[in-house]
């Protein structure tokens, strides 16, 4: 009987460890997980970024450098690319025919996200979950991008809430 317990308990702690081994930095096992860098208008990575598909949504954490210190407003775009001024990457996700802007009383669309907010130095690191899209669309044939732009949004303005320019841009891609 004592060896049978034995042996149990060498089954749970090798198990247990196996579990630990397995699990990454990017997600749960199993989740569904894409990143990319951020690059800033010379060209140059100025951060990253990574999406994991959750049950109830979808999680973005990201982190960039060299923005001017306050608040910028963020948004996923319909088109993955990033060309010099990050105008490839098209308006933002509409899937859904709605307005621009969290608060906008005529509704809510996929690309709109809180804003991030820069330290004095420029840094900013966010974590953001939205309900508003799923990792399947930003992954389609024509891809996504994170695109951060020069000052807050204001989340009701037409139709990019008063972000202003664009500063950084990002390619989501498939972990």
């Amino acid at each position: 009987m004592l060896n049978r317990q034995v042996s149990l308990v060498v089954v749970w702690v090798f198990l247990l460890a196996l579990t630990v081994a397995c699990a990454t930095e990017e997600g749960p096992i199993g989740a569904e997980v894409a990143h990319g860098q951020v690059v800033g208008t010379d060209g140059a990575t100025i951060g990253d970024f990574t999406f994991t598909q959750g049950i109830g949504g979808l999680l973005l954490y990201v982190q960039v450098e060299g923005l001017t210190p306050g608040g910028h407003g963020i948004h996923l775009h319909s088109v993955g690319a990033c060309s010099p001024d990050f105008k490839a990457s098209a308006g933002h996700i509409n899937t859904v025919d709605k307005p621009h802007g969290l608060l906008n009383p005529d509704g809510v669309h996929d690309g709109d996200l809180p804003n991030i907010y820069a330290a004095a130095d420029g840094t900013a690191k966010a974590e953001i979950f939205t309900t508003l899209v799923e990792l399947e669309t930003l992954l389609d044939d024509d891809g996504s991008a994170v695109v951060i732009h020069a000052q807050p949004d204001d989340h009701v303005t037409q139709p990019i809430g008063g972000a202003g320019d664009r500063v950084g841009c990002g390619v989501i891609e498939k972990s």
